[in-house]
């Protein structure tokens, strides 16, 4: 986990470096740059948009949205009729590649066709921080203040998503370890109405060794990586104040089930044993995190 959070933190931070020297390029340039030059100049921020959109839209899709709003404030171009003919083989291709970006190239389309912008562009051209032509194909003066305006703001959202990595993945991991567990139980349980108790119990056992491991681990109590076992970690835990007796008393009863699951040479486990068994590490799962 550590490494998997150095290893993307270190990704993130050249996202960012490589924006923040591309938005530090674009500040001495000129507000009334040619068009054509313009959009030239920014192919390079549409290949580090394309890549953090992706970053973003895997750590922190509730951002996703905000982030695409400041690139479509920054290129909402009046329409001409050559563009339209353009327009149309281009949206095919963004259709085939990516619904997403075509979703976008249809909003800006719609408003090319009927001069009607979707709500979303409207409220942001309305601000006056929208970019528009002269009628020799100049740019007015602000539209160089507006990129920088909303590429600053696509900085700031990256910069929130690398300041959060670690307690985004550790949402990711806890959402999967739960999902993982939930097929666990649920095998042991199909292992269980099948008559193989002594299987389903060893399983379930293994499920809750893991959860009081990763509970140790969240929380740095020290233990004995030798020494596995649901009884061992009890014991660790206890120690470090995680919970009371009463909860350690009820692990350490889950832990002699296990055994008694785990041990061939003793009996078979009882179906009272085994329904205390499942309903114990439910417990445990859902109380001790």
């Amino acid at each position: 986990m550590e490494t998997t959070i150095r290893t993307m933190q270190d990704e993130l931070d050249a996202l960012l470096e490589e924006g923040f020297k591309l938005f530090t390029g674009h500040i001495p340039a000129s507000d009334h740059a040619h068009t054509l030059s313009f959009l030239k100049k920014h192919a390079a921020y549409q290949v580090w948009y394309a890549k953090a959109l992706r970053v973003i839209r895997q750590l922190y899709p509730e951002l996703s949205e905000e982030f695409q709003a400041h690139y479509r404030a920054m290129f909402p171009l009046p329409r001409v009729a050559p563009y339209l003919a353009w327009y149309t083989k281009a949206l095919r291709l963004m259709r085939t590649l990516t619904f997403q970006r075509s979703h976008d190239a249809a909003d800006q389309g719609k408003a090319g066709k009927d001069g009607n912008r979707p709500a979303s562009y409207a409220a942001l051209h309305d601000a006056g921080m929208g970019m528009t032509l002269t009628e020799n194909g100049a740019m007015i003066p602000s539209a160089h203040l507006t990129f920088l305006a909303h590429f600053h703001q696509q900085l700031c959202i990256l910069h929130a998503v690398s300041n959060g990595l670690e307690s985004v993945l550790a949402d990711m991991q806890g959402a999967l370890y739960r999902e993982v567990g939930e097929h666990v139980l649920a095998a042991a349980y199909e292992l269980f109405r099948h008559g193989q108790g002594r299987a389903a119990g060893t399983l379930v056992g293994v499920l809750l060794e893991i959860h009081l491991a990763k509970v140790a681990t969240k929380y740095r109590v020290p233990h004995c990586t030798n020494a596995s076992g649901i009884i061992p970690l009890n014991e660790a835990l206890k120690r470090g104040g995680i919970y009371d007796a009463e909860v350690w008393r009820l692990i350490q009863r889950l832990g002699a089930l296990r055994h008694t699951c785990v041990d061939a040479s003793v009996r078979d486990p009882t179906v009272d044993e085994l329904t205390t068994l499942f309903q114990g590490v439910e417990t445990i799962r859902k109380t001790v995190r």
